[in-house]
């Protein structure tokens, strides 16, 4: 009798705080309403813009954004309806109903299909048999849907397609539910994030364990633990199903997050607007202009956002692969679950994102998983501010570019996809025309005054000369040496040997010293792609500091007996490979700290020591720029470009 009394208890107390919740609510309710009538000056039952801006306790911009925004119909009259689904001043769960253009997608479908359906039901049974449905096609209406079968529509197995199995079948296509037939969205708008419940394998009733939960989270504080689990398995029993998942925090709120986004409070979201969004969607974010932006005004409505992956968390749509890495995405790969679940949604998607129309997405339309690298470019900017972009498509792996001392080529270094190092080709890209000649196995190029002969070097040979434009032998200059330069005044040549140490050569008489006594070079390795300065005195280097210490930018003396040694920056930011201008200064790359992309940086070398360089502005900003080289005369500009 008193375990009976005990759970009478039990049920009264929880009976009470439903009615005192629905009561809540319900007061809630009448206060939203309520203030919808003391706007609604003449009784109308519709709010204008003046009687929408007689609510009280925000400013007049904001009152003047949500009344553009949350007038659906755009008809200049808010609705009690669309009133409701402003979430200021409201609790979450009495915000009304936010069309859902993914849902209208689904329902739009359904609606070509049905428009048909008598006229494939050639029998006049309100269903399509297989007869039927091979006959009208009826996957191939649907973009997205081409390889379906019969089997994929047929949902009950009931040897017959019905049109609530349609409308089945393209809900989970739309990722509007899941193929179990869980809701995936709200009407209030929110998506829940089916990417991180599909990590779960549910036991044979569904549930998942709460540290199973955890662990997917990854690391977490204790407190931040506590509040995820608070959110998801609200009974506290250490499992939670897909219903609590469902109304957990592993929601999106597009509505919410839009209106935060919008700073401006024009009711649109900028390019610039979406840059605020965190860093794991900067990559999605960057790609949705213009395929998203119907109306083609420069910003997203709400309705266009609810549209971007930005809100749908349903896969992590970045992930897709590319399988024949060619390094462009097609249809077939644009796909994020087996079978029909997010088919059409995908479609949808890559046909927004496909700005180019070109059937496929390049990583300049959207990012994805592949091992394909976009190829250099050899960019060229001339004086009168043209930019020439060259590449090679058999090498798409260019660097160390030299520009002659005519103007007429540019040399590079190249490899073939897949190579290495060893396999090098020396290739000569010309200023005028289309041309470009491969000379052979060799790295490093580098011109002699008169453009007549290039300096190279080959892995394990040494360092070479050979003519240009005649088909001669190359000559061996030194089986030791590594990465030759030509002096400017075109009487010396200088290259590195025992990894540590400079050798001057004098062309004419083939006489050669070092920089450094031997023994004495404070360099345990001298890099290549070094450069002389324009009046062949000094020669600006990267140098790894002997016994751990450190990189230096270093430039030395080629004349005399002292090498004169003098550290111009720390290096350890700076790739190796060095221009010395007409005007005196020096240009190199660097990825400063915290920086994601290589940029060509200047320096005055002559300057205070320690002062740092500047990035050089006429670059983009937005690939990475690595190699740099002058003309002699300092009017032409040559610097390797990838994004």
């Amino acid at each position: 009798m008193k375990a009976v009394s005990f759970r009478l208890c039990i049920f009264l107390s929880a009976f009470l705080l439903f009615v005192l919740w629905s009561d809540a609510a319900s007061l809630a309710e009448d206060a939203i309403v309520a203030e919808f009538n003391a706007c609604d000056a003449n009784g109308d039952g519709v709010l204008t813009e003046a009687e929408y801006l007689k609510r009280v306790g925000r400013e007049q911009a904001m009152l003047l954004r949500e009344f553009k925004v949350f007038d659906f119909d755009s008809d200049g009259r808010m609705t009690q309806a669309e009133f409701v689904t402003v979430p200021v001043g409201q609790a979450d769960e009495l915000r009304g109903k936010v069309p859902d253009p993914i849902v209208d997608l689904s329902e739009k479908a359904l609606k070509v299909l049905t428009g048909r359906w008598g006229e494939w039901d050639a029998d006049g049974d309100g269903a399509l048999n297989v007869k039927e449905f091979d006959a009208a096609k009826v996957g191939q209406q649907v973009r997205g849907l081409g390889a379906t079968k019969f089997g994929d529509w047929d949902l009950d197995r009931d040897q017959k397609v019905s049109r609530d199995d349609a409308k089945k079948l393209l809900d989970i296509a739309f990722g509007v539910r899941t193929p179990e037939g869980h809701l995936l969205r709200e009407p209030t708008g929110r998506v829940i994030d089916w990417r991180l419940w599909r990590t779960f394998t549910p036991d044979a009733e569904g549930f998942v364990a709460v540290d199973v939960y955890t662990r997917a989270l990854g690391p977490l504080d204790d407190a931040a633990k506590q509040r995820w689990i608070g959110s998801t398995d609200r009974n506290r029993d250490g499992k939670l199903d897909f219903a609590e998942f469902a109304k957990s925090d592993h929601r999106t709120d597009p509505v919410a997050t839009f209106l935060q986004l919008d700073t401006d409070l024009n009711g649109r979201l900028s390019p610039k607007e979406l840059e605020t969004l965190t860093a794991d969607q900067q990559s999605v974010a960057a790609c949705m202009f213009p395929g998203f932006d119907d109306d083609r005004d420069g910003g997203l409505s709400l309705r266009e956002y609810q549209l971007t992956p930005l809100c749908n968390f349903l896969a992590t749509w970045q992930s897709a692969q590319d399988a024949d890495d060619d390094g462009l995405l097609q249809p077939a790969e644009f796909r994020f679950h087996p079978g029909v679940a997010l088919a059409a949604l995908s479609a949808e998607y890559f046909r927004r994102l496909d700005v180019n129309q070109d059937q496929s997405l390049s990583l300049t339309e959207f990012p994805f998983v592949t091992s394909h690298l976009p190829p250099n470019e050899i960019r060229v900017r001339f004086a009168d501010g043209r930019v020439l972009a060259i590449t090679i498509p058999d090498y798409p792996n260019i660097f160390s570019p030299e520009i002659s001392p005519d103007g007429k080529w540019v040399a590079v270094d190249g490899w073939k996809r897949g190579e290495n190092n060893v396999a090098a080709h020396l290739l000569i890209a010309s200023l005028k025309t289309d041309e470009v000649r491969d000379l052979g196995i060799g790295c490093i190029p580098h011109w002699s005054a008169d453009s007549r002969r290039i300096g190279y070097s080959k892995y394990g040979q040494g360092v070479f000369v050979r003519d240009f434009e005649l088909d001669s032998e190359e000559e061996s200059i030194d089986p030791q040496g590594w990465a030759i330069e030509f002096s400017p005044d075109g009487r010396k040549t200088a290259y590195v040997v025992s990894s540590n140490n400079f050798v001057i050569r004098d062309i004419a008489t083939n006489e050669k010293r070092s920089i450094f006594a031997e023994g004495k070079s404070p360099f345990r390795y001298i890099e290549h792609n070094f450069a002389w300065s324009p009046d062949s005195q000094r020669i600006c280097f990267k140098g790894h500091r002997a016994g751990g210490g450190g990189l230096d930018v270093g430039i030395v003396n080629t004349k005399g007996g002292d090498p004169n040694l003098r550290v111009l920056c720390d290096a350890k930011d700076v790739a190796s490979d060095f221009s010395w201008l007409a005007d005196q200064r020096l240009m190199f790359p660097r990825t400063p700290a915290g920086a994601t992309r290589s940029q060509i940086h200047v320096i005055d070398p002559d300057g205070e020591n320690g002062k740092p360089s500047v990035r050089y502005a006429k670059q983009p900003a937005n690939r990475n720029n690595v190699g740099v080289s002058w003309s002699r005369d300092g009017k032409t500009f040559v610097y390797i470009s990838t994004k």
